[in-house]
């Protein structure tokens, strides 16, 4: 008996290890929020619906659509997946979102328009997980690590300074903030490609995550610099669990678009993980 089950196991084995021969490609787009968002500054493209930058956004579309995704992750929880579902059905049939921030968003602008540009048949997956304190965060907690995190994520908050003062405490932080406005500045003069090249260059994502992350832990805010930037991790492992969850034997290629503060982090924890190859969306978009 035990011969068989050694058989039947390597049976099952060798059939799950030869659906994930190769490792699964992984691009990371960072990107503006083109719509509404919570960020302390929003960084919108002029005109976004005028015929020339939807020239430029089909151009990224285009680009991407090239690297063939079989699946595309998208910075929304997934409490919204059914929305998003259905501005697919609709988009199939020649119809854009009602709204106006459904439409000025980089999920349909970018995501949805790739999805049937490439015939993907469920369209963008929701993967974004969102603090507990937040306005658009978590209504109910499912059990009890949820309530307990509600209650130190709230605690946590009520310690943290405003972005204002938090700059003028941390003049490494504020330099580096107020020199990437003033690349952006410059970059959304750009076509929208050359654009999200800028944004998804080492120096640009690691910009991001120090002013974004890890900066908290420079002056040891209110003494709780460490827990701040912790949180931020919790924030983004949560995600990349969701990524993960969704992620298919079959799958061979994933796209994930995402703000750019997010990107070095997820990316540094796939980097490790023996069934992904990460992949310079830079190359794609070229």
């Amino acid at each position: 008996m035990k011969y068989l089950l050694f058989f039947i196991f390597f049976i099952c084995g060798s059939t799950f290890l030869n659906a994930q021969s190769g490792r699964v490609q992984v691009a990371f787009l960072g990107v503006f929020h083109m719509g509404e968002t919570p960020d302390y500054i929003k960084g919108g493209i002029d005109d976004l619906l005028s015929a020339e930058r939807q020239k430029q956004v089909q151009e990224v579309v285009d680009a991407l659509a090239r690297y063939k995704p079989d699946k595309i992750f998208v910075e929304n929880t997934p409490d919204a997946q059914p929305y998003w579902n259905t501005v697919y059905r609709n988009y199939l049939n020649g119809f854009r979102p009602a709204e106006k921030s459904g439409e000025l968003n980089e999920i349909f602008q970018i995501g949805i328009k790739l999805a049937k540009k490439i015939n993907n048949p469920i369209g963008v997956t929701c993967i974004n997980y969102v603090q507990p304190d937040l306005a658009l965060g978590m209504r109910t907690a499912r059990n009890k690590i949820d309530t307990l995190q509600t209650f130190y994520s709230h605690e946590l908050e009520r310690a943290r300074p405003t972005y204002d003062a938090y700059f003028k405490q941390n003049p490494s932080v504020n330099r580096s903030f107020n020199e990437y406005l003033s690349n952006y500045e410059t970059w959304k003069k750009l076509p929208i490609k050359e654009h999200l090249m800028n944004l998804n260059s080492e120096q640009s994502i690691a910009t991001l995550h120090y002013f974004n992350i890890t900066g908290w832990m420079d002056t040891n805010t209110n003494g709780y610099g460490a827990e701040f930037t912790a949180k931020e991790y919790y924030r983004n492992t949560k995600i990349m669990q969701n990524i993960l969850s969704s992620v298919s034997p079959y799958d061979r290629k994933l796209l994930i678009i995402i703000g750019g503060g997010h990107v070095q982090i997820l990316r540094d924890m796939l980097k490790s993980h023996p069934y992904f190859e990460i992949v310079d969306v830079r190359e794609i978009l070229k």
